[in-house]
């Protein structure tokens, strides 16, 4: 065998080698990506259910702050630390998916909690605004924002076939999703 034959087939044998080693980094990449999702959805969901959660959002369901005096003792002189749970929380929940880290597939119930979550914070979110000069809890508005302009929540419960759908009886969830996009 002459020596620029040899070479070829070192060369060829390299690449595949290269080749190979190639793939394997990448499926390790991507079963890494695939722990790290599962590791984040477990410690989130894990905090979602801590009791100050639980808490949190039961008091934010029972509480009006669009009424200026339950605003203000919900704010001062600090802000309620239920309220701040759950600020704190979907703040980094909502960064997270607003900047493509978590999945949005595996995080889609946090497509139809949000918009609902910032409606509640809102008017607290201004007075911290206000009081502060930063733009407090902006992933969870900018979520809230998305989920309506890119029908975020539709486009999830959408994948679901047809006949699980009328099994379910979520066909007119599915609709009210869809429409919730057509004003944005």
């Amino acid at each position: 065998m002459s020596w620029e034959a040899l070479t070829a087939v070192a060369a060829v044998a390299n690449t595949t080698i290269v080749l190979v080693a190639a793939v394997a980094a990448v499926l390790q990449i991507r079963h890494l990506r695939l722990g790290n999702q599962l590791q984040s959805y477990l410690h989130i969901m894990k905090e979602a259910q801590s009791p100050e959660l639980i808490e949190g959002r039961r008091y934010l369901r029972s509480a009006d702050f669009t009424d200026p005096e339950t605003l203000d003792a919900a704010t001062t002189p600090q802000v309620d630390q239920r309220i701040t749970a759950v600020g704190i929380h979907f703040q980094s929940v909502a960064r997270l998916l607003n900047r493509g880290v978590l999945d949005e597939e595996l995080f889609a119930a946090y497509f139809d909690m949000t918009p609902t979550v910032w409606k509640t914070l809102q008017p607290v979110a201004a007075v911290l605004r206000e009081r502060s000069g930063v733009p407090m809890w902006i992933d969870i508005e900018y979520l809230a924002y998305r989920v309506k302009k890119e029908n975020l929540l539709y486009r999830y419960l959408s994948r679901f076939p047809d006949d699980f759908v009328e099994q379910a009886r979520i066909g007119e969830y599915i609709a009210a999703a869809d429409h919730s996009g057509d004003s944005g």
